[in-house]
């Protein structure tokens, strides 16, 4: 009998952590649970057990650019995925959306010759009007399976009338601990620096979503620092997550590197490593906490026990926020008035504030999210 055939589809190769992080735990849960064939619809991925659709010696940057070579890329790789699958999956993230693209017509017409479709660890929404609701839910229609990362994703889909198919599931990220579990972190050394890992986010700040201003909460933990500094020695990692040449975070982590060292704090820049995210997963793991723009640098740093503040930029920052019961004082929002490191910094640092809901006992839902699909084999 032949193994399943699976792709696995999302905005991989594309220079960011948090997405090429889905499509290495895509390809080792479906070879896990589903004791499939897996393959990345996309640039190969440092250890994702898969096969790709881009060749290794294709130039990573060409295949993530805005041009007409960078579409033309991921159209001819999509193309390719869906034409050696049985299953086509949406892996992890927020691309269940009305948004326009080449892939959903595809995929509707890959339907009409077998292929099933398929969405694990991915949010729904938010729409802007209701008729980008019902598109989408007549999209959803079509899907064999459908997990869904948060609470609000769950009750969009019980909602649009696909509840008989979907799960409630949790982040794809939640996987790490059973299909890539890492090293205990050492006792630190007496009077060794403690390590702050921070990564900031180069988002928009005049969409719909109220969000904090960046220049301000950056401001505000720099000056938090500085008077941490001045109780105990402090090394700041600022971690770029996401290094795509225009929408990448690498100006906005250097910059704040060059301003961390003008009040004399010892900062280094960690650019997210090319396909290789579990690198920078050891990396935010050996931090001693974290404050994180981008929410896979949060999600990391939750389930390695790293404690962690979540600047809440966008929708997805919040639900999986309210999902794991985080204190408000460790969400840096647009509401807030005053410093939100001031008290919060140091209460992470002496182990105050933990979320209610502990890290093992979220990523114990991790596992359904692929046992759960009618096709699973353990």
């Amino acid at each position: 009998m032949t193994a399943l055939r699976t792709a696995f589809t999302g905005y991989y190769g594309m220079r960011n952590f948090g997405d090429d992080l889905f499509g290495v735990v895509c390809a080792m849960a479906a070879q896990s649970y589903w004791r499939s064939q897996p393959s990345v619809v996309g640039p190969p991925l440092q250890d994702a057990p898969a096969s790709s659709t881009v060749p290794r010696r294709y130039p990573p940057r060409w295949y993530g650019s805005t041009g007409v070579v960078g579409k033309a890329s991921r159209w001819l790789s999509f193309a390719r995925g869906i034409h050696e699958c049985d299953v086509l999956v949406m892996g992890g993230g927020s691309v269940i959306t009305a948004r326009e693209s080449f892939r959903k017509p595809m995929m509707l017409s890959a339907t009409r010759r077998g292929v099933k479709l398929a969405a694990v660890g991915v949010s729904i929404g938010p729409f802007r009007d209701d008729r980008s609701r019902d598109s989408v839910a007549e999209f959803l229609q079509r899907f064999s399976y459908l997990s869904v990362r948060d609470a609000r994703s769950h009750r969009e889909a019980q909602a649009m009338g696909v509840g008989a198919i979907t799960h409630a599931g949790c982040d794809l990220a939640a996987l790490l601990p059973w299909l890539a579990p890492r090293s205990a972190r050492p006792a630190p050394e007496p009077g060794s620096p403690v390590r702050i890992g921070v990564a900031p986010c180069h988002y928009r700040e005049d969409g719909d979503y109220a969000v904090p201003q960046k220049r301000r909460w950056e401001e505000q933990l720099i000056a938090t620092l500085g008077r941490l500094r001045c109780t105990r020695p402090v090394t700041v990692d600022v971690f770029s997550l996401n290094e795509h040449e225009h929408h990448g975070d690498r100006a906005l982590a250097q910059s704040l590197v060059g301003r961390l060292r003008t009040e004399g704090i010892d900062a280094h820049w960690q650019g997210y490593a090319r396909q290789d995210p579990l690198r920078t997963v050891d990396a935010l793991a050996a931090c001693d906490a974290v404050v994180s723009a981008r929410l896979h640098g949060a999600i990391v740093a939750y389930l390695h026990g790293v404690p962690f503040m979540i600047v809440d930029y966008h929708p997805k920052c919040r639900d999986f926020a309210d999902d794991i019961g985080l204190d408000a004082s460790l969400r840096v929002t647009a509401r807030d008035t005053e410093n939100p490191f001031g008290a919060a910094l140091p209460a992470l640092l002496a182990g105050e504030r933990a979320p209610r809901v502990a890290p093992m006992v979220y990523a114990q839902r991790a596992p359904h999210v692929f046992q759960c699909a009618p096709w699973a084999t353990s």
